[in-house]
């Protein structure tokens, strides 16, 4: 049975608004034959995991579908089933209906996206902080991801959950709750995760795929960002640091960061978790963890991010020791 969740959805057809969204969109991908599916910018597992799921149930339904997102798939995530089809890029092939997956703002596509490139577009979402930007809106913050509304999607199309679409859902919940620690965890996640595997998910090799391989590179580049940690207040406030320096010394990518926040956070005695990265353009890439109630989106919002409670993020400019000071200032705000 599908998970019941409060939705907060909207289509933007007044003949439409009272009907279920669910049903709404799942009538529109009826009456349409060609999709594109994407997302946001630096894709992650509850981003890439939706669109694999979505991408097989459409191909179900026998509709021509193209994946496409501004950044290449990410090495860990070579298994899930949409992996042969996948492109990187910027180049929008022709299609009907767009599926934005993951995004809670439009423009997280990338940089000078243009409403006018896509068709009708559908905004697939779980963050408080969307605005609504599509024709269609199935945006559930009660969601512990987006991967959880693309599944009720697919029981309203009422296709068949096989392996690939449960370990693409799998994929979706397993990093956003991560690994079932956040506050996100909820038991209807728990009986969403049991209905996957017993629909085939591998669940021990998923894991072991995101949370498990990690090559030489990426354990230099491990060892440079925990010389990098530093506590404040008092041990409520960890921070760690990645230069383009230690990305070169090391030889490891930008995918190899995925989970080096949650070292931070799991210090016993922090309370709000901070990592910054250094980018090529010479911007700061920030991400921020929470626990013990505290709300990093409103720190986020600071600095023009967004994203949940628990976990949010932002770009700042540069230089590196300046964005560090900022936020931490933000910080310490917050947590009084």
């Amino acid at each position: 049975m599908p998970t019941k969740l409060k939705t907060k959805t909207t289509v933007k057809n007044p003949s439409k608004r009272k009907a279920d969204p669910f049903k709404a969109v799942a009538q529109l991908i009826k009456n349409h034959q060609t999709f594109l599916i994407t997302t946001h910018v630096n894709p992650d597992g509850d981003g890439l995991g939706a669109e694999s799921a979505l991408f097989l149930a459409l191909k179900k339904l026998g509709k021509k579908v193209h994946v496409v997102n501004h950044d290449h798939l990410p090495k860990r995530f070579g298994y899930l089933a949409f992996a042969p089809v996948y492109k990187a890029g910027d180049h929008i092939p022709p299609h009907e209906v767009c599926f934005v997956l993951d995004a809670g703002d439009f423009t997280r596509i990338r940089e000078g996206v243009r409403r006018e490139e896509f068709g009708t577009l559908v905004n697939i979402d779980h963050h408080y902080s969307n605005d609504h930007y599509g024709d269609y809106n199935l945006v559930v913050p009660e969601a512990a991801a987006t991967g959880e509304v693309v599944y009720n999607l697919i029981k309203a199309l009422k296709v068949k959950v096989d392996k690939g679409i449960a370990e693409g859902i799998y994929t979706s919940i397993v990093t956003d709750t991560g690994r079932f620690r956040y506050s996100n965890t909820t038991p209807h996640i728990f009986r969403l995760a049991a209905e996957l595997e017993e629909a085939g998910a591998d669940i021990s090799r998923i894991s072991e795929h995101i949370f498990g391989d990690i090559s030489r590179e990426a354990m230099e580049l491990n060892r440079l960002a925990l010389a990098s940690v530093q506590v404040s207040e008092n041990g409520a406030i960890g921070s760690m640091t990645l230069t383009l320096g230690d990305f070169r010394k090391s030889g490891a990518s930008d995918d190899d960061t995925e989970n080096l926040i949650n070292v931070v956070r799991n210090l016993d005695t922090v309370k709000i978790a901070i990592f910054l990265k250094e980018r090529p353009d010479g911007r700061i890439k920030l991400s921020l963890r929470s626990k013990n109630g505290v709300n990093v989106a409103e720190v986020a919002k600071l600095f023009h991010g967004g994203g949940h409670a628990y976990a949010s993020g932002a770009l700042l400019p540069g230089p590196l020791d300046k964005a560090l000071q900022a936020v931490l200032k933000a910080c310490q705000t917050a947590l009084k």
